[in-house]
């Protein structure tokens, strides 16, 4: 099973320290120093001054230099200065929408009107479902799963997370249905079937794919 986008950078961080030793030779501070570049890249991004120094090491050959910024950039890990600007936000928006989604719930289980009830179980169904297909995006994203980027229904990609003819299983047998039965939430919100939405179901799928975000995407 293929690794997590945070799991794939530290087993290169884990290589860059190997490799990087005074033992190594030239050819494996050559590779200490690009991978460094790729940890950058996918993490603080290129126009991080430390790869400038990777850059210009690699292109004149200074080894001592790209041993150093390799080093640097392992240093970097593990002070938790390499974060992704890009999971963050994502998370952050995935976040934002689950709360809109929480707080439409507890106005429909507040309300005493039928139809606006409806309504705001339909939305925060609609918003969850929402989350949760960018949660399983990502997800493909960071395993490395493959997916057809123009139909990213919550049905096709948890199929493509969970294959175990191919022995492919990223998420779990009791999370697949649970994410059956959220997709089946959210195609009723979208369309338009608010009265089928009953509370519990939108309250366990929101508290669903928190948890569901927290164990594989934080």
């Amino acid at each position: 099973m293929a690794e997590d986008e945070n799991t794939t950078i530290k087993t290169r961080i884990d290589r860059i320290r190997q490799l990087s030793q005074d033992n190594q030779g030239s050819t494996e501070w050559y590779e200490a120093a690009t991978l460094a570049q790729s940890v950058i890249f996918d993490t603080v991004g290129g126009s991080h001054p430390i790869m400038a120094s990777l850059d210009n090491s690699l292109k004149s050959a200074d080894w001592q230099r790209a041993v150093a910024a390799s080093r640097a950039t392992v240093a970097l890990y593990d002070e938790g200065t390499l974060k992704s600007p890009r999971l963050t936000i994502a998370r952050e928006i995935e976040g934002d929408i689950l709360d809109i989604a929480q707080a439409q719930a507890e106005a429909a289980e507040s309300s005493e009107d039928a139809a606006h009830k409806h309504m705001s179980l339909g939305i925060a169904a609609f918003l969850a479902g929402a989350s949760l297909e960018d949660a399983l995006r990502r997800l493909c994203d960071a395993r490395g799963i493959a997916y057809d980027a123009q139909r990213t229904a919550i049905s096709k990609l948890q199929a493509a997370l969970y294959q175990p003819g191919k022995q492919i299983e990223v998420i779990s047998q009791s999370e697949n249905k649970h994410i059956t039965a959220w997709g089946d939430t959210r195609n009723k919100a979208d369309h338009g079937r608010f009265d089928e939405i009953t509370q519990t179901e939108v309250v366990s799928m929101i508290l669903g794919v928190r948890a569901l975000i927290e164990k594989h995407l934080s």
